[in-house]
């Protein structure tokens, strides 16, 4: 069975910051907070948290998002992973971050991440995401291990800690709980898979498909006001499958939580 191919783009609505300060700006990306609200004991307007939204553009030659995999053994290692940007297949112009790998293990996970600052320090933000995305991706089709499509799962997460992939004996994990595969995690949102309508399993073609999250995702902000941004494909479809991130946007609200002392 061929490789599928996938062109990612993740977008969401914009947000209203009216009465946000403006933005800071720090490593991985810019957000915006602060604003109008109430009085301090001084008299003073007290900040108010607006709802932060970062872009992301992967539609370029280079970039500083950092890729990895997990979720298999010492003898079931992927051999051919690459992560790097990547000019979009057929009439699709343009850039993306390709994203490539065979599951040899029946649950291979392949990610990209980057450090994003400029948020309230050691507090909770609900995350929520909007996916569109071209697949060539069948529906109803039968593969190794799983379907290529509907048992190949699109994922989002963040965290305060770096993403990274652990040695535990002979088998290498994330180091933030992802779930695995449909279930997702403390740490990431299972948006769906990426399966489109086509049904001619033998005769794929491109088509555009959208996921949205059926929830929020709650992240805490490190005490620098960071916060670790992840991306990935959850596979249970053992064969090859390439994505190409094209563009991004996360829309953060600050949870009403008291901050961790």
């Amino acid at each position: 069975m061929h490789a599928r191919k996938i062109l990612i783009s993740l977008a969401f609505m914009p947000i209203l910051l009216g009465g946000c300060a403006s933005a800071p700006t720090g490593t991985g990306g810019t957000v915006e907070r602060g604003g109008s609200g109430g009085t301090d004991g001084a008299g003073r307007p007290e900040a108010k948290p607006c709802s932060p939204e970062i872009p992301m553009n992967f539609n370029k030659t280079a970039n500083d998002w950092v890729g990895g995999h997990s979720d298999y053994t010492s003898d079931t290692q992927p051999t051919d992973v690459v992560i790097k940007p990547r000019r979009l297949p057929g009439m699709f112009g343009g850039y993306g971050l390709y994203t490539a790998g065979t599951n040899r293990s029946d649950d291979l996970f392949i990610y990209i991440k980057k450090k994003f600052t400029g948020f309230a320090p050691n507090r909770d933000y609900l995350l929520t995401f909007s996916v569109t995305f071209l697949t060539d991706a069948p529906t109803g089709c039968v593969g190794v291990g799983g379907a290529p499509g509907e048992s190949v799962y699109l994922k989002a997460g963040a965290a305060p800690i770096e993403p990274l992939t652990a040695a535990v004996d002979s088998e290498y994990r994330m180091n933030i709980d992802k779930g695995n595969q449909a279930r997702g995690g403390k740490n990431a949102v299972m948006l769906g898979n990426i399966a489109g309508t086509n049904t001619d399993c033998n005769r794929p073609r491109f088509e555009w498909k959208t996921l949205a999250s059926d929830a929020p995702l709650m992240a805490r902000s490190d005490a620098t006001g960071a916060l670790w941004v992840m991306f990935g494909i959850d596979s249970g479809f053992e064969d090859a499958t390439e994505i190409y991130y094209r563009s991004a946007t996360i829309s953060a609200s600050p949870h009403a939580s008291a901050e961790r002392k």
